[in-house]
């Protein structure tokens, strides 16, 4: 698997710093509570590696909420969920206690479409406006099975690519150890028109 240079590491880290602020500033909103999100990180992987994450150990995910990128480069989001968090991030939004919520069912899958979308929307925005570049958003996919959701990745993001530029952050709520996993996804051939924009952006 070929290593990414320590100066698209970088450039994309930078873009992610600015565009993951503001995801947990309005997910915070969203919920009405206080939302913490880890620096997030950057490397290359296979899409297997992707759906391996996704797939293993007691954080497996179950919601699969995916975006397609289009524009100057493409790529996807996709934002993950444990049952757990699931589950819980349904109340939040619903403004009821945590443990409220028992099943996913169509008006739950709603509730977390929407949440999706407004989280890449948040994101995109502040990232088209700092990189100067032009990036759209898709409808949202969402996808909700208890065995795993590897297939739904597979479905969604196995056609771009064998593998991704992942820039990925964890958020999450202290008050109910909710966690929301965003990762996203580019082609490595977004590489170039990233750091260009980084770089241009960097020399004002």
């Amino acid at each position: 698997m070929p290593e990414i240079d320590e100066m698209t590491k970088g450039a994309f880290q930078e873009a992610g710093n600015i565009g993951m602020g503001h995801l947990a500033t309005s997910l915070s909103k969203m919920v009405d509570r206080e939302v913490k999100i880890d620096i997030p990180k950057v490397d290359i992987y296979p899409l297997q590696r992707i759906i391996a994450e996704a797939s293993e150990g007691a954080q497996k995910s179950v919601v699969g909420v995916h975006l397609k990128i289009s524009g100057d480069v493409t790529g996807g989001t996709l934002i993950l969920l444990p049952k757990y968090s699931a589950l819980s991030f349904v109340d939040l939004l619903r403004k009821k206690p945590i443990g409220t919520t028992h099943a996913i069912q169509e008006e739950e899958i709603k509730k977390l479409r929407e949440m999706g979308m407004r989280l890449c929307a948040a994101y995109m925005r502040v990232v088209n406006e700092f990189l100067g570049i032009n990036l759209q958003i898709g409808e949202p996919e969402i996808s909700v099975d208890m065995e795993g959701v590897g297939n739904f990745i597979r479905e969604t993001v196995g056609s771009m690519a064998d593998e991704f530029i992942v820039v990925k952050g964890v958020g999450y709520i202290p008050s109910t150890n909710s966690r929301n996993e965003f990762n996203m996804l580019f082609e490595p051939g977004a590489s170039d028109v990233i750091v260009a924009a980084i770089m241009k952006k960097m020399m004002g």
